[in-house]
C-alpha cells in the first residue's frame, strides 16, 4: 500500500500535526494519520456492534484482501476540523451496512488527506477521502 503525502504546509493538515513547524514531517503525518485511521476503525467497531453487526480489524489492517469498498470525500472548509468529523462518515458507512444486511464483515479505514496542486476556486481548501474497505466473508467463513 503506498500513502501519498499531501502538501504538509496546506491548512487542511493543520488539524492532524498542528502548526508547528517541527512537526511538518513525513514520519510525524503517518503516524498521526494512521492514529486517526485506528481511531475510525474502534467507533465503527463499537458504533456497528450496538446495530448487531460483528465487525472486526486484523492486526494489520492494511493487508485485508478486502471485496468490498465505500468511499467518502469531504472537503475542506473554513471550520479546519470539519473534514475530521467522522460521525459525518460513519453515518453513511452505518447505513451501508445495515442496507446490505450485513451481519459479520472484516474492515480497514484508509483515509488520504489531498491537497490541491494548484489551488483552483473550489478545490483550493483540499479534501479528506475515507475507503471504508472491508471483506464480506461467505457462509462457509
Amino acid at each position: 500500500m503506498n500513502r501519498e503525502f499531501p502538501n504538509l504546509n496546506h491548512s487542511i493538515v493543520h488539524p492532524l500535526i498542528g502548526w508547528e513547524e517541527q512537526n511538518k514531517t513525513e514520519v510525524n503525518y503517518i503516524k498521526t494519520i494512521e492514529k486517526f485511521e485506528r481511531d475510525c476503525e474502534k467507533s465503527l467497531i463499537e458504533t456497528l456492534s450496538r446495530v448487531g453487526t460483528d465487525a472486526t480489524v486484523k492486526t494489520d489492517p492494511y493487508s485485508l484482501p478486502y471485496n468490498e469498498e465505500l468511499v467518502i470525500t469531504l472537503n475542506g472548509e473554513s471550520y479546519l476540523n470539519g473534514p475530521y468529523e467522522f460521525y459525518r462518515i460513519a453515518r453513511k458507512i452505518v447505513r451501508e451496512v445495515l442496507e446490505k444486511n450485513l451481519y459479520k464483515l472484516r474492515f480497514y479505514m484508509f483515509i488520504e488527506v489531498i491537497t490541491p496542486q494548484n489551488a483552483g476556486l473550489l478545490g483550493a481548501l483540499g479534501q479528506v477521502k475515507y475507503s471504508f474497505r472491508y471483506h464480506i466473508p461467505k457462509k462457509t467463513e
